[in-house]
């Protein structure tokens, strides 16, 4: 197998991994909010409880946010392996090595983020 065959399974490996760490952290988020919302018939406080529910809602959405961003890296590994498929976005332009000088920086996904929960 070619080295950069290596390199790009390398990567799909730790995309995977990730990916399932998150997907776990999505559903344990989704846990608490069913839990909270099955706590609000007997609230007493209810402001706090809708605050905590609100919150999870947002971590939850970040991490969706990013199995998006995985989602992205395997479409162009796929990209990468098979340039001619034209069947995922072209989108997916950043593998860990990779120039990122066109990429989304922490601040700018932040912002994005802000603004999507606004």
């Amino acid at each position: 197998m070619e080295n950069k065959e290596l390199n790009i399974i390398e990567q799909l490996c730790e995309v995977i991994e990730e990916s399932e760490k998150m997907s776990i952290e999505v559903m344990d988020h989704l846990d608490i909010i069913l839990e909270k919302l099955t706590a609000l018939e007997d609230s007493k406080d209810l402001r706090n409880d809708i605050d905590g529910i609100k919150n999870n809602i947002f971590i939850t959405l970040e991490s969706m946010q990013a199995q998006d961003a995985h989602r992205q890296k395997i479409e162009r590994v796929v990209n990468n392996l098979d340039p001619e498929n034209g069947k995922f976005a072209s989108s997916a332009k950043h593998i860990s090595g990779d120039d990122d000088s066109d990429l989304v920086n922490e601040d700018e996904l932040a912002a994005l983020i802000a603004a999507a929960n606004a």
